[in-house]
């Protein structure tokens, strides 16, 4: 924009325009087509633009600042078009806009060099808690639901939100709000493995993969995150330190759905029921179709306790108990997603066996067969 940079007062504009929007919409995981179909979409309305800025930027702003800093933006894109008579997209704008108040501003060289680094990661890291961007995230979680056809192991993915952020932000400032953020996340990464990801979803929502991890031990990390959550506050600089809370959902590979786009689908729908339920809880996705397992033992009295395992649920003994009649029939229907499963009883915890009632079996690979179901 050689021609027309004399013309325009950027270190004035820089004054009014939020720069770290402009850095998450210049280098952040959002396509310029989002974001140009967003701001058109609320051109001509009364925006929340601080909701914005959280959608666009996963950074909160307050709402004058914020309006201000995408109406700029659109201005400088115009006058982009009309100096190199084509069209030019949001993020060349934003990304060229961001150069031209960087320098008009003397910013550090520190801190440009700063900005210009995450060029190399942009495609994978958040740029205000460091974790994992919503871009990463889908590239790992497709990855690992490969590697669990591959393997016949399972993946659940948590996803969880922070309750009643935008009052968090109107009530103790939005600087208090991306606290609230970075501090979550910090409190995630304590909680995970290695082998898992920590992830930015979107806005004030959060996701883990937690690949070879039962439904079970999902929803017993998940109700140790919201206790984590709950009693360790955040600390904020002109205020009494805050308490938190958090709605989460979670779904598993492939018992609960038979590919990426419904488990997360299936995570979503959990959330959005442990909201409805008042809030600070766990709920799990639980498919409408189920398998229905029973076992009559020859021998009632040797037999205390039977379970099923399988590929559904990471063939763990502890999982999926069977319940005994008054009859002395064991027996349990299971949620599954349609398709078909391979799986075996285990018998007081300490051997297996086919389903004797089940008609087709294949090999287990050590020597062994498994039964077959297959959920319509």
């Amino acid at each position: 924009m050689a021609k027309s940079e004399t013309q325009i007062d950027f270190k004035n504009e820089g004054r009014d325009v939020e720069v770290k929007l402009l850095r998450a919409l210049a280098l952040g995981s959002k396509r310029s087509v989002e974001i140009q179909l967003l701001l058109d979409s609320q051109a001509d309305t009364k925006a929340d633009y601080q909701a914005l800025s959280l959608l666009l930027g996963d950074i909160s702003v307050p709402d004058e600042r914020a309006k201000v800093t995408f109406e700029r933006l659109r201005a400088h894109q115009n006058r982009m078009k009309t100096l190199l008579a084509r069209p030019v997209g949001m993020k060349t704008a934003a990304m060229d806009y961001l150069e031209n108040i960087e320098r008009a501003l003397n910013l550090k060289e520190d801190e440009q060099a700063l900005t210009y680094s995450q060029l190399a990661q942009i495609a994978f890291q958040d740029h205000l808690t460091g974790l994992a961007n919503f871009r990463y995230f889908m590239r790992r979680f497709t990855e690992e639901i490969k590697r669990a056809d591959r393997y016949k192991h399972l993946v659940t993915v948590v996803i969880l939100a922070l309750e009643h952020f935008k009052r968090f932000n109107d009530s103790f400032g939005h600087p208090a709000g991306n606290r609230a953020l970075e501090h979550v996340a910090q409190l995630l990464r304590a909680q995970v493995r290695e082998t898992d990801l920590v992830s930015r979803y979107g806005g004030e929502e959060f996701a883990i993969i937690l690949p070879e991890t039962t439904k079970t031990e999902a929803y017993e990390l998940s109700q140790r995150i919201r206790d984590v959550v709950a009693q360790n506050k955040v600390e904020l600089p002109d205020s009494e330190p805050k308490t938190l809370t958090v709605s989460i959902g979670l779904a598993t590979y492939p018992r609960d759905a038979r590919n990426a786009e419904t488990v997360l689908s299936g995570a979503d729908e959990a959330l959005y029921a442990s909201k409805h339920a008042g809030r600070n809880c766990v709920n799990v996705f639980t498919p409408s179709t189920a398998a229905h397992f029973s076992y009559t033992p020859e021998n009632a009295n040797s037999t205390h306790t039977m379970a099923v395992l399988g590929d559904f649920n990471g063939w763990n003994k502890t999982s999926d108990p069977m319940e005994r009649t008054a009859a002395g029939v064991f027996s349990l229907r299971l949620p599954l997603a349609p398709g078909r499963y391979a799986y075996k009883f285990v018998v007081n915890n300490e051997y297996f066996i086919v389903d004797p009632s089940c008609g087709e079996s294949q090999q287990d690979g050590y020597g062994g067969r498994n039964s077959i179901v297959v959920v319509r």
